[in-house]
C-alpha cells in the first residue's frame, strides 16, 4: 500500500489531507479484506461454522424443534448463499458495504445541498480550504497590525487575533478532521466486515453483526452530516470571508467582524458534534428481531389464554400434552372449588347443579357414584 498514493504538499493542509486519507483507506480496506478472507485459518473456522449451522438446521426440522418448518428452506438457503458472496467476493462486498458507507452519504449530501449556489459551497473541499487560509491569514495579519497608542483597540484586536485562530483550527477539526475520521472508520470496518458477516449465522452472535452494522451507520451518517454542514457553513461564511478578503487588502482588518466571523465557525462545529451523536443515537435504533418460537409461561388457571388451544402447525407433541393436562389441571381446580363453595354454603342440591355445570363430565360421574350408595343403603 505504501507509495501507490501519490503525496502533494501544494493543494492545502485540508485538502491534502483527505485526499491522503481517502486514498490510503480505500486502499487498506481491499488489502485488509483479502489478506483476511484468504487466511487458511478463517476459512477453516468458516467452513466449521457452515457445517454447524447445517446441522443444527437439520436437526431442528427433523425433530421439530423450535417450531422449524420445511417452508424455512430457501431463506436458510439465501442466508448461507449470501454470506459466502460478501466473505468471498471483495467487488460484491466493496459495492453493497463500502460503496454504500463512503459514497452514499456523499450522493445524498449532494442532492441536499443542491439549491445553495455559493460559489465556496459548489466546491467543498476546495472550499473548505479557501475558508481555512483566509482565516488563518487574517489572524496573523490582525495581530501584527496593533496602534501602541489606543491600548483597548490593541487588546480588542489581540481578541480578534486570537479568536480567528482559534476558528481556524476548529474549522479544521469540524471539517477535515471530521471527515478523514469517519472514513477511517469505515475503511477499518471494513477491512474487519467479513468477521461479523460470518457471525450472522448463529442467533448467539448475531448481536455482534448488528453492533458491526450499526457502527457503519453511525460512521457514514458522520459523512453525510459533515458534508451538509461543511455546505451550509460556507454558505453562511462566505460574505463574511470577503469582507475579511477586502479588509486585508485594504490595511484596516476590522475587530468586530473576525469576531463574527469566528464565531459562525464556532456554531457550525458545535452543530457537527451534536449531529455527529445524533448519528450515534441514529444507529442504535438498528436491530434484527426475528420470529422466535418460544414456549410461553403458563397463564393463570381458568384464563382465557390458559383455555385457548396452540395452532396444532406450530405446537408439537409434548408441548400438546402438556396444554392438555394443564387444562385437566383447571377443570380438576374448579371442581374442588366447587364443592368447597357447596359445603360453607350448606346447599348440596344447588352445589350439585353448579358443579354439574362448571365440572362437565366429572361431577356428572361423581353424581352417579352417589346416586348407587344411595339406592344400596335404602
Amino acid at each position: 500500500m505504501s507509495g501507490s498514493c501519490a503525496i502533494s504538499t501544494d493543494m492545502g493542509a485540508i485538502r491534502d489531507v483527505l485526499a491522503t486519507v481517502d486514498c490510503n483507506t480505500r486502499d487498506f480496506a481491499r488489502l485488509g479484506y483479502d489478506a483476511l478472507t484468504a487466511q487458511s485459518g478463517f476459512q477453516s473456522i468458516l467452513t466449521a461454522m457452515l457445517v454447524i449451522y447445517v446441522a443444527l438446521v437439520g436437526y431442528r426440522m427433523l425433530f421439530a424443534s423450535s417450531g422449524a418448518r420445511l417452508a424455512d428452506g430457501p431463506g436458510i438457503a439465501l442466508k448461507i448463499g449470501t454470506i459466502l458472496v460478501l466473505v468471498t467476493n471483495w467487488n460484491v462486498f466493496q459495492t453493497l458495504v463500502f460503496d454504500v458507507a463512503s459514497k452514499a452519504p456523499l450522493e445524498i449530501a449532494g442532492l441536499i445541498t443542491a439549491p445553495f449556489h455559493a460559489p465556496l459551497a459548489a466546491h467543498p473541499v476546495a472550499g473548505v480550504q479557501v475558508a481555512y487560509d483566509t482565516l488563518s491569514t487574517a489572524a496573523q495579519s490582525l495581530g501584527k497590525s496593533q496602534p501602541a497608542t489606543a491600548q483597548t483597540y490593541a487588546s480588542r484586536s489581540t481578541a480578534a487575533a486570537d479568536a480567528l485562530a482559534i476558528a481556524s483550527g476548529t474549522l479544521f477539526m469540524a471539517s477535515g478532521g471530521l471527515i478523514a475520521v469517519a472514513t477511517i472508520a469505515i475503511g477499518v470496518l471494513t477491512a474487519i466486515g467479513p468477521v461479523f458477516i460470518a457471525l450472522f449465522l448463529f442467533l448467539e452472535t448475531r448481536g455482534l453483526f448488528v453492533g458491526w452494522v450499526r457502527a457503519l451507520a453511525a460512521a457514514a451518517f458522520a459523512l453525510l452530516s459533515g458534508w451538509t454542514l461543511i455546505v451550509l457553513m460556507l454558505s453562511a461564511l462566505q460574505p463574511w470571508l470577503v469582507e475579511l478578503a477586502q479588509q486585508q487588502d485594504a490595511g484596516r482588518l476590522d475587530a468586530q467582524t473576525a469576531i463574527t466571523t469566528s464565531a459562525i465557525v464556532f456554531v457550525f462545529a458545535a452543530a457537527e458534534i451534536g449531529l455527529v451523536l445524533a448519528g450515534i443515537m441514529v444507529a442504535r435504533g438498528f436491530d434484527l428481531r426475528f420470529a422466535r418460537r418460544r414456549v410461553d409461561a403458563p397463564a393463570a388457571p381458568g384464563s382465557r389464554a390458559a383455555l385457548q388451544p396452540t395452532p396444532f402447525e406450530l405446537a408439537s407433541r409434548p408441548a400438546r400434552l402438556a396444554e392438555q393436562l394443564q387444562q385437566f389441571d383447571i377443570r380438576a381446580a374448579g371442581t374442588s372449588r366447587a364443592a368447597v363453595t357447596a359445603r360453607a354454603a350448606g346447599t348440596p342440591a344447588r352445589a350439585a347443579r353448579f358443579g354439574e355445570a362448571s365440572a362437565g363430565y366429572t361431577y356428572r360421574r361423581t353424581a352417579k357414584v352417589d346416586d348407587t350408595r344411595l339406592r344400596s343403603v335404602t
